[in-house]
Order: structure tokens, then sequence, then C-alpha cells
């Protein structure tokens, strides 16, 4: 752990003393100390890597490490908590940080304090390197509901509200830069903070006034307060959710409305449509830039200017970009899906975890004489958001938003994919909406989705955000774990429209369930319902227990012992025909 620890003194010189480098620390050893680490204190990892023999050294480590299974959020949630966390670490001292839930499966990370002020320290490379290095003029636009909580503040507040005392927002530690006025509640000087509620407690407080100066606007008020809070604060530069920042810019356009000191825009965790970035551009005066950020690694990549690739920081990250289908690594340009390991999470390793997300790899460049970045375009958001008609095809978010933009520009809208043949466009007409437009632009999308493709239209009252504060403007259903589907597709009002066999999606669910327990398994189309659990497929007591949390989790219910007591599960047939029976019942 030499390594670890000279590259996590180094992260909180940078967080103390205000500045933003490279971590100086060879980042292949530091992955080579993340998986000797994992394989001695995890147990998940030590069970999937054992049959590729000991960790290697020196020039040999890193095809061995390429020939490691790839995880996924699924698998690790399969396993339970107490099988991903290192046995070095108790949870009770770490932070939780849930994921937003945006692929269908919830999780929670639990991270050392140091790893987790760093990453929310990093957020500020894209300002501290183009814009200023005073963090006071920046502002972030993130939701406050999204809480991170310590278990040790769960625990205090599960037991406050059991004795009829309700926890507030807006008790605890609260220390502003500037004298609150109207907007105490509007937004914080603590950025670094755990949470974002305004009031928040950090699990560790940062020494820089720098990091205490940035601010954090809570992006779920209405445009109006959102433009009173920055018309306050002056940031220079300005980062947040695309959809807000866009639905910012087109209210301040229809109000006649400007924010001057703006000097640079890095939108997140969206997909910013083409509308958006043009009403950003009007309005806010300078060029949309991306910033690449999951909740699972904090801060991955940025841009530095317009059509230029994002760098990722590859000081603390190690990426893949491997083909979508087959194996190998993927080609520079080719769409492929991010492989992402995190060089510094000790407690509860991510490593060769399946982001979700889809994009094309670029050159690395490099950024000192020993440390060359990887570099990454056409981020088109969640690989499960891809559609794939009848004919193979993936089609991108960008395609779809495209089409739609320029045919019905005055409406807000989402594409669901109900199924590879099915869609819906939902549409909230807005001012000039012209309802002639709506076949054309239904028409345009056929075009893309190919011949025998439905697309059918829904004007709903309202678009609304995940609770997470996102706003996708492409879902597809067809891809999301069965019980969750049924239960998004009634938040989006689509359900009277998603028509489920019960039998294919038993047999796909089945299969998908196969492949996240057992690695060895591959989940091609619809598995063989002849082979045995048993005898064929060499499952163990525990792997089927891990079978059985993996099917509720994908169905979104418990299977107690009621369900089981009459069924025989003695092939992957049988299985099949048991989760049938759950989704009928």
């Amino acid at each position: 752990m030499h390594h670890t620890e000279q590259a996590l003194a180094a992260a909180m010189q940078e967080v103390e003393g205000g500045s933003i480098g490279y971590l100086p620390v060879s980042p292949l050893e530091l992955l080579r100390e993340r998986v000797l680490s994992a394989v001695e204190h995890v147990p998940f990892y030590r069970e999937l890597y054992a049959p590729f023999g000991p960790v290697p050294s020196g020039a040999g480590f890193l095809a061995w490490f390429e020939r490691l299974p790839v995880v996924s959020k699924s698998q690790l949630q399969a396993a339970g908590e107490h099988r991903i966390l290192s046995s070095r670490y108790k949870a009770s001292e770490l932070i939780r940080r849930p994921t937003s839930g945006s692929t269908g499966v919830p999780f929670s990370l639990l991270l050392d304090g140091r790893v987790f002020a760093f990453r929310k320290w990093r957020f500020q490379r894209p300002h501290h390197h183009l814009v200023s290095n005073e963090p006071e003029k920046l502002t972030y636009l993130f939701p406050w509901d999204f809480v991170v909580r310590t278990p040790q503040e769960e625990r205090k507040l599960a037991s406050t509200s059991a004795q009829g005392e309700a926890s507030s927002p807006g008790a605890g530690v609260r220390t502003e830069v500037r004298e609150p006025k109207d907007h105490t509640q509007r937004f914080t000087a603590l950025p670094k903070r755990a949470k974002r509620q305004g009031s928040d407690s950090p699990p560790m407080e940062t020494k820089t006034q720098g990091a205490q100066k940035a601010y954090t606007v809570n992006s779920l008020l209405p445009p109006p307060e959102l433009y009173e809070a920055l018309e306050e604060l002056a940031p220079e530069s300005l980062v947040g959710f695309a959809s807000v920042v866009a639905a910012l810019a087109r209210w301040m356009g229809k109000e006649g409305l400007r924010l001057p000191s703006i000097r640079q825009v890095w939108t997140t965790s969206e997909v910013l449509p083409l509308d958006g970035a043009e009403a950003i551009r009007q309005v806010l005066d300078c060029e949309p830039l991306k910033i690449y950020a999951s909740n699972e690694f904090g801060f991955m990549a940025w841009q530095a200017e317009k059509d230029a690739p994002l760098h990722a920081e590859s000081d603390r990250l190690h990426l893949e970009f491997l083909r979508r289908e087959g194996t190998g690594a993927a080609r520079p340009g080719e769409l492929s899906r991010l492989v992402v390991t995190d060089l510094l999470n000790d407690t509860m390793p991510l490593l060769r975890y399946d982001i979700g997300d889809v994009a094309r790899p670029c050159a690395p460049v490099a950024v000192t004489t020993t440390l060359a970045c990887a570099t990454l375009d056409g981020l088109e958001g969640k690989e499960a958001d891809l559609l794939q008609p009848p004919d193979g095809r993936s089609v991108t978010t960008f395609q779809v938003l495209g089409a739609i933009k320029d045919h019905l520009p005055h409406a807000q809208y989402r594409f669901i994919g109900l199924s590879p043949a099915r869609y819906v466009m939902q549409y909230v007409p807005g001012v000039g909406f012209e309802p002639a437009n709506v076949e054309p632009t239904t028409a345009r999308l056929r075009e893309i989705l190919g011949e025998g493709v439905e697309v059918l239209t829904h004007r709903a009252e309202a678009i609304r955000r995940e609770p997470s504060g996102k706003l996708r403007p492409v879902v597809n259903l067809d891809r999301v774990a069965v019980g969750v589907r049924r239960k998004l597709a009634e938040q989006l009002g689509v359900l009277h429209l998603l028509a489920l066999d019960g039998g294919e999606v038993a047999r796909r669910v089945v299969g998908a369930a196969l492949a996240r327990v057992l690695p060895a398994f591959k989940a091609t189309g619809e598995p063989d319902e002849s082979l045995e659990l048993y005898a064929d497929l060499a499952i163990s007591s525990l792997q089927f227990v891990q079978l059985l949390a993996t099917l509720e989790k994908e169905l979104s219910r418990e299977i107690d012992d009621e369900d089981l007591l009459d069924a025989e599960l003695v092939t992957v047939g049988d299985l099949v025909r048991f989760v049938e029976g759950l989704t009928r019942a």
C-alpha cells in the first residue's frame, strides 16, 4: 500500500493547498496495489479472480489484468455489502455514496473520507485551468435532496425520527462566506460537504479557504430563483446538470435577462440537446463544454474547448474502452463501452467496472513527462439508453434528439423505447407549438429507426425528473430490469403501452441473472433450458442464494420460502418457468 498512501498524501496536499495538478505516483503501481488488496481483503474479488492465479509483477501484470472478468453494478449488488467491502475497514467509519439509479439498479458505495474529499475537489479542475484559481468564482447547479450520509448519521436520523423529532434540513453546522440573505436555503458555500442540504455536516473538514468559497445552488429551484441566486453570486464558471442549465438559459432568453459575469459553462450527467446548447450560447454568451462524472467515481473527465475530446483523470482512474459486441479493446473512434477502475478506492474497490456508458476512444495526451491521460469523445449517455431496432443497429441519443429538435422545436420531449420495434415520443407543447409538426417528426424517427418500427405519440402534462434530479431525454425500457421496468413505465405514464410476453421476459431475466452470478456463463440470447443448474453449470449453494438475490432485484420483489416450497429447480427451464410464475403473481 506504499504507493496508495503516497498518492493519498499528495491528494490531501492538493485539497489543503488549493492547487490542482497530477498525482506523482505511477497509475500502474496503484492499479496493481488495488488488485492485490482486493484479492487479500475482499471476498467477492478473491473468489472471482481465483481461477487466474497469483497477481504477477512487472511487465506481465497489465496483460493479466485485462483478462480478468468485467463486473457490473448488478453483480456487486447481488454479492451484498459484506462481500464487497474490504475487511480492512469498518462500514461505520466510511461515507455512503448512493448512485443516481439511472440504470435501474440503485447501488451504494462506501468511501474513505480522503478519497471522497479529493474527488470532490477535482471537480474544480476545469475552472482552475481555464478561468480562475479562485474557487469563489465557481458555482455548481446540483440538487440538494440527493443526500449522502455516513452510517452514523443514518442511525442518528432514524433514532431522532423514532422519537417523533423530524430531522430538519436547516440543522447542523453551517458556515456562510457571504452574509446570509434571502438565499440561505438556496445556496451553500460548502461544496466539499458530504451532503447538499445547505446545512451539511462534512465527514471531513477541508482546510483550504478556497474550497469553502465555492457555491452550490439548489438545481431543483425554478428558473427565476436560480437566476436570482446566480445574479447575487456573480460566478465566472458554472457547472451543472445539462437540462437545468439549458432550461435556465431558455427562460432567461424569454425574459430578456443575462448573467454577464459568466465566462464558461460546463454541463454534466445528462446529454445536452442541440437546442439547449444553442440557448446557452445565445443567452450566456459562451460555448457549453462537457464534464464527465459519476457517483461511483466522481469527477472523471472534462473538455477544454469545443469539439475537443475530453481529458480523463488518468492519475486516479484507469479507463478501458471495450468493444460493445465480442471481446477485446475498441478501435480509436469506435463506439465502445467504458470500463473503469478506481486507483484510490481501497474500501469498496471497483475493478474493471462496467459503468454503463458508451464513448469513443481518442489518442492519449501527455500531461507530464511520466503521465499520459486517456481521452474520449462521443459520450452519448448510458449504454442501456441506446436504442436497438430490429435490424441490430445502435441508434444514439443524439440521432434521436436531433430529429425531434429539427421537426418539433416548440415542445419539451422525451423519447421512450418500449421494445426493439415499438417506441413512443412524449411531448409537452410550448409557445409556438404547431400540432401539424408531430407527424413529420414521427416520420423522420421511423426513417432513423428503420423498417417495421412503430413510433407512437403521447401528449403529456409534464416531463418529470428522476429522483436524482436528472432528466434523461431518451429512456430505453427494453433494457431496464423487469421489475423496475413496470414501475418506471408507470412513472413515465406509458405503462398502458408496455406489452410484455411473460415467457420471453422470464428467459431474458434468467439468462442475465446466471451471467451475473456465474462469470463463465455467457448471456447470449435465450438460455439453453435443458442445462441442469448443478450438474451442467456446477452452481454452488452459495451461488444459488446469490442467484435468488439477483432475481429479486431484477423482478423488484422478494422471493420468500412460500414461493420456493413446491418449486423443483433442477434445470434452467425450471428456473424460467418459476420466474414466469412470479411475474404473473
